[in-house]
């Protein structure tokens, strides 16, 4: 089976490692091709051409026509094949980072490809100045991460037999036994940007023992998550809390793993979802925030995360009730805007009224200055860090961090067979027979997708540029 992988580049990052284990994955089963659009900064290990006119706009020197990147795409792929291959697999087509891209599709299709489009990302989830208002490619299949997107596109118009769930394989952390009383770090370990949650880690330091110390490994590098990050860290040396950062930079990854009492996750949003998964592959707990629509494929695949909190419950008298309503409207309806949609006034009111149902509220849904009142509040007063208690029994959880030897063996054993190179290989070839096997007659519609993914229960103060502040 001759198969051609198709991204823009190979710079490090999410996508291009699921490439570069994919290829793996499948080893002698198949020849592969991969295409990008600028050379790799090293070599991979495996045969690649360049065309510049699959790169980023920003990146492009020249703008071709579509029908020219095509024939530039066909030459790559006959320098090496000599022949027509029998896939055509590419990764994030949709997300609009190259503006000519989806045309290019259009000629492939009309001449005759049949390629499979994985979506990683997509471009009306919150990624508005990637949107486009072209159509997505129609008659071709589709794969997407999760069975949340499976659905979504079903609804927006696909049919169960082209498109296709192809999880990402895990690779197993570096990560060596420390000694019991070394492990002194509830690691976090993730890029502090904005949807990572970072006020809410702080907040979990304040109820875990006094000798341990919340670690965040990386930093930030976009201009709104760099400032949000300076003033946690402000915050956090203001306030005494014990949380550190920078542990991936000033230390070895492996080195930090091993001082890891367990790991913790207060994401809001994840696209596949590693950090509910790479955890248990060297045996360390994680505690934190469940998110329903990602995890409910790893509990399907019998992964427990049973012990995981799916909301933080916060009395509305501890902070500005009328300033996050305020903040909250003005994003939801600018977030609306940049799609080119209209809020529905009845439906914002509602949904404002579900949020604060009970007089408390989702810690999660504040923004980072109303977060940072929340934390002042509970480490400053006894009453309130009691009352927080109250209404979260399991934040008790975080002062013993106890270790359940049952889940972690379980949860290491399936992460290895589910989310391995093997079944990797096994879902990838059963998809690309189907993919030559039967020809699809289908097309999305973009405006489902839009709503979907821009409902109100999918709106947070963090993920708002202008809730900053």
């Amino acid at each position: 089976m001759k198969v051609v992988y198709v991204h823009h580049h190979l710079r490090p990052g999410g996508v291009s490692r699921v490439i570069a284990r994919q290829i793996s994955s499948l080893g002698d089963s198949v020849r592969a091709l991969l295409i990008v659009g600028e050379p790799p900064l090293s070599p991979p290990p495996f045969p690649y051409r360049v065309v510049p006119g699959l790169a980023y706009d920003r990146d492009r020197e020249s703008r071709e026509p579509p029908r020219a990147i095509a024939d530039d795409l066909y030459k790559a792929v006959f320098s090496f094949f000599k022949e027509e291959p029998d896939i055509l697999h590419f990764h994030n087509p949709t997300l609009g980072k190259n503006s000519d891209l989806l045309e290019v599709i259009e000629v492939l299709v009309d001449n005759g490809s049949r390629p499979l489009l994985q979506i990683h990302d997509f471009a009306e989830d919150g990624r508005p100045m990637n949107y486009s208002h072209k159509p997505y490619p129609e008659n071709c299949h589709y794969a997407v991460l999760n069975t949340r997107d499976y659905e979504i596109l079903l609804k927006a118009g696909l049919v169960p037999e082209g498109l296709h769930l192809i999880p990402n394989p895990v690779e197993p952390l570096p990560c060596g036994e420390g000694k019991q009383k070394e492990r002194d770090v509830v690691l976090y370990p993730v890029r502090a940007i904005r949807r990572k949650n970072i006020g809410e880690a702080a907040l979990l330091s304040l109820f875990t023992a006094e000798t341990k110390t919340v670690g965040i490994t990386l930093e930030p590098t976009g201009p709104l998550d760099c400032r949000s990050y300076d003033d946690w860290r402000g915050f956090v040396k203001e306030n005494g809390l014990r949380v550190s950062f920078r542990l991936g930079i000033e230390q070895r990854f492996e080195d930090v793993l091993k001082r890891a009492i367990c790991t913790i996750t207060t994401s809001i949003k994840e696209g596949f979802g590693y950090c509910f998964l790479e955890p248990w592959t060297c045996r360390k707990m994680l505690f934190g925030r469940v998110l329903p629509d990602i995890c409910s494929d790893f509990e399907k695949n019998n992964i427990d995360l049973s012990h995981l909190y799916s909301r933080i419950d916060v009395p509305l008298e501890f902070f500005d009730l009328e300033m996050f309503v305020t903040k909250w409207k003005r994003c939801y309806k600018e977030r609306l805007a940049r799609y080119s949609l209209l809020a529905d006034d009845g439906l914002v009111e509602e949904h404002l009224q579900s949020l604060v149902q009970g007089g408390k509220i989702d810690f999660c849904l504040l923004s980072e200055d109303l977060q940072r009142e929340v934390i002042r509040r509970v480490s400053g007063r006894k009453s309130a860090f009691h009352k927080m208690l109250d209404e979260n029994p399991f934040l008790v959880r975080f002062s013993l961090l106890k270790e359940d030897k049952e889940i972690i063996e379980n949860n290491r054993k399936t992460v290895k067979e589910i989310y391995s190179l093997d079944r990797c290989r096994d879902t990838l070839l059963g998809v690309y027979t189907k993919v030559m096997g039967r020809e699809v007659h289908q097309s999305i519609d973009k405006r489902i997708v839009l709503e979907e993914f821009n409902a109100p229960q999918k709106s947070h103060l963090l993920l708002c540029d202008s809730a900053y502040g």
